[in-house]
């Protein structure tokens, strides 16, 4: 398709920002039985930094890695190696007004913010602690994101090892101001039940209920089932010295548990809720395939309705080709730079209207300032409806956010 010859005027939603969790505020907002369990840093008498996080204590500055975007290759370098101080992170990663500074900077209207270390929240056994975290978290990102509530809106976090209080947390928390989701991992994480699985039920009819969409947002462990531990990624070694807290994690490498790990997590769960009846069953229920790129999914859809086509008897509860429902319930979030964007957007599986980007900032793999440059270089041989939808407009109306209000 040819360039337009005028661009659009554009606003830029990132549908897929990141928060650290705060070094200390999530404990102001937690019960007293769980205030010294919830996330927090604690600093000793020299200096060192270290988390306490539900009875574990390790040392903080593994963790500033996760919050160099945008900083130099040097000064990332020293976070890989532990050399940085958690809070010698942008502080952008955690504090709203330099968030704000740095979406101006970016030209970045409105963000939407996960978390990061609490991505893993599935992993915790004690499921009255991961219920504490969750409204914990919760309440701080909400007034969080009052700092600018035309710009700043927030992921709520729920407890998905056990559905009753992941549907809970979902009705409480979708009543606090500037939240407008959700996420669990793509990950069968209740006795290794698969999504179609009633006994999820409870949390697709709370979302859909609540209006929220539901990301699946992938994390870097083996510490839930899944493709890392059933294909036993995490057991692969690599010969160069690894990350301190890789070990805690249960993966003995990035490359593999990320590359291999994410999209067939993904992938998996995706059929599970087109094919296995979830989406014929919760017809309103919205749900966004997040960080794993995007190329992969129109030949995904197809080969997924080819299959329901021919083995029918298989998944008698998917009622519609399974591309169908996803062109009328899903949405894929793609990085700025990826070259198959503009062949989804054009796909009769896909469409540029089901499209999302992402920055990934403060993550070490976010491009800061140039993520919203390479954005527009990206789509820009797509028509000026297809460049505002994906700029924008597809993420303001999946997440149902205010028209943006410049100042």
């Amino acid at each position: 398709m040819a360039v337009t010859d005028t661009k659009p005027e554009l606003q830029f939603v990132d549908a897929d920002g990141h928060v650290l969790e705060h070094p200390n505020k999530m404990q102001e907002y937690a019960s007293a039985e769980y205030r010294d369990r919830v996330w927090h840093i604690e600093t000793d008498a020299d200096g060192r930094e270290w988390v306490h996080w539900d009875g574990a204590r390790d040392p903080a500055n593994v963790f500033a890695l996760a919050g160099t975007g945008g900083m130099t290759a040097e000064e990332q370098a020293r976070a890989a190696t532990g050399e940085l101080r958690y809070t010698q992170i942008r502080p952008g990663a955690f504090e709203p007004e330099p968030r704000l500074a740095d979406l101006d900077t970016e030209r970045i209207n409105q963000t939407v913010l996960y978390p990061t270390m609490l991505l893993g929240i599935a992993s915790i056994k004690d499921v009255d602690m991961a219920v504490a975290q969750c409204r914990a978290y919760n309440d701080w990102l909400s007034d969080f994101c009052s700092a600018d509530p035309n710009r700043l809106f927030g992921i709520a976090v729920i407890p998905q090892q056990d559905v009753a209080a992941a549907a809970a947390e979902i009705q409480r928390a979708s009543k606090k101001p500037n939240l407008v989701g959700t996420f669990i991992r793509p990950n069968p994480v209740v006795e290794w039940k698969h999504f179609h699985d009633p006994v999820y039920d409870p949390m697709w009819k709370a979302a859909s209920d609540a209006g929220w969409p539901i990301g699946l947002h992938p994390f870097l462990a083996g510490d839930v089932p899944g493709a890392v531990v059933g294909l036993r990624l995490n057991e692969v070694h690599s010969d160069v010295s690894l990350l301190p807290y890789q070990s805690r994690m249960n993966i003995s490498n990035i490359f593999y548990t990320q590359a291999i790990g994410n999209p067939v997590d993904m992938m998996t769960s995706l059929a599970f809720l087109l094919a296995g009846g979830v989406c014929e069953r919760f017809p309103d229920l919205e749900v966004i395939v997040l960080e794993t790129n995007g190329g992969w999914i129109t030949p995904w859809m197809e080969r997924l309705d080819h299959n329901a086509k021919t083995f029918p008897w298989d998944v008698p509860d998917c009622k519609l080709a399974p591309s169908e429902y996803f062109r009328r319930q899903c949405y894929i979030s793609f990085d700025a730079d990826e070259e198959t964007l503009g062949l989804a957007a054009e796909s009769p599986y896909v469409g540029d209207d089901r499209i999302i980007w992402a920055s990934d900032y403060p993550h070490p793999d976010a491009k800061f300032p140039g993520t919203v440059d390479e954005l527009l270089e990206n789509i820009g041989d797509l028509d000026a409806k297809a460049q505002e939808n994906i700029a924008w407009r597809n993420a303001q109306r999946l997440y149902r956010l205010p028209d943006f209000q410049p100042d």
